[in-house]
C-alpha cells in the first residue's frame, strides 16, 4: 500500500461516532491534556494553533515552554511542534528553530530521530469523527509526555550547564548600552545585509560573537550557530 493509499484508508475509515463540529476539537486536546499533561494550561488559539503553555523561572527571565496543535478538520490531520522560548517575543512564533534559547522543533521529529518524513509519516491523521479524533489526540499527548517532555527539561538544564550559554548570559547581563539605541543599529544593519545575521560588524555584537567563538573544545554545530547565538542573545537584551 502506497503513502497516498494509506492516508486514505486512515482518513477515510469511518466508526460510529458522529463528525465534529467546528471549534469541538478544543475541548478534546483541554480534556486530554488535563489528565496527561497537567502542568500544561491551555493559553490560546491564534495562527490556526492551538497552544498550550508551561512557564519556568531561569534567574530574572520566563522561560515559557509549549505544546503547538496545528487541526485541521478539512484535510484530516494533525501538525504539532514544542517550544522553549527563553525570549518572550517568540512564544508565538510558528518558525522552527535550532538554536539553544529559544527552540521549536517538530514533535514527530523528536519521535522517530528522523529529519524528514514522507506524507504519511508527518502528520498524525484522523477522521473527521469524535471517537477517532479522541484518540489521536491522546496519541499526540502521549507522545508529547514521552518525547517532548523530556526535551523541555534537557533544554531548560542546558540553560545553566552549558558553558557556551553561561558566557553569553554573563555578556549581556553586564552590558549598559541602552536598550533601545542597540536595537535600533544592530536592526539597521541587519536589514543592509539582507538579514544575514553573520555579516553584522557592529562592535558588540562582534565582541560577543569573538567571545563565544574562543570558548575551546566546541564541536562543528556549536561553532556553525554561534553567529545566530550572539544575534539571538542581544535580542533578548534588548526586549527583556
Amino acid at each position: 500500500m502506497g503513502w497516498f493509499d494509506k492516508i486514505k484508508f486512515t482518513t477515510e475509515t469511518r466508526d460510529n461516532s458522529p463528525e465534529l463540529k467546528k471549534g469541538e476539537i478544543k475541548d478534546i486536546l483541554i480534556s486530554s491534556f488535563k489528565t496527561l499533561l497537567p502542568d500544561f494550561s491551555f493559553s490560546t488559539y491564534k495562527n490556526q494553533t492551538y497552544y498550550f503553555l508551561r512557564e519556568r523561572q531561569f534567574k530574572c527571565y520566563t522561560v515559557t515552554e509549549t505544546l503547538d496543535i496545528i487541526f485541521s478538520l478539512k484535510d484530516k490531520h494533525f501538525s504539532c511542534s514544542i517550544s522553549s522560548r527563553l525570549n518572550k517575543t517568540y512564544v508565538y512564533d510558528k518558525n522552527y528553530n535550532i538554536g539553544k534559547i529559544n527552540p521549536c522543533v517538530d514533535l514527530i521529529v523528536l519521535k522517530t530521530g528522523k529529519r524528514s518524513h514522507s506524507i504519511n509519516e508527518a502528520y498524525y491523521f484522523h477522521n473527521g469523527r469524535h471517537d477517532n479524533t479522541t484518540k489521536v489526540v491522546n496519541e499526540i499527548a502521549h507522545d508529547f509526555k514521552s518525547f517532548g517532555l523530556p526535551f523541555l527539561n534537557k533544554q531548560f538544564d542546558n540553560l545553566t550547564t552549558d558553558n557556551i550559554l553561561n558566557t553569553g548570559f554573563d555578556y549581556i547581563e553586564q552590558l549598559t548600552q541602552e536598550k533601545s539605541v542597540l536595537k535600533n543599529e544592530i536592526e539597521t544593519e541587519r536589514k543592509n545585509v539582507g538579514y544575514i545575521v553573520s555579516r553584522i560588524k557592529h562592535p558588540v555584537y562582534i565582541d560577543l560573537k569573538e567571545k563565544l567563538q574562543s570558548i575551546p573544545n566546541q564541536d562543528t554545530s556549536n561553532r556553525q550557530n554561534i553567529p545566530s547565538l550572539s544575534f539571538e542573545l542581544l535580542e533578548l537584551y534588548w526586549d527583556n
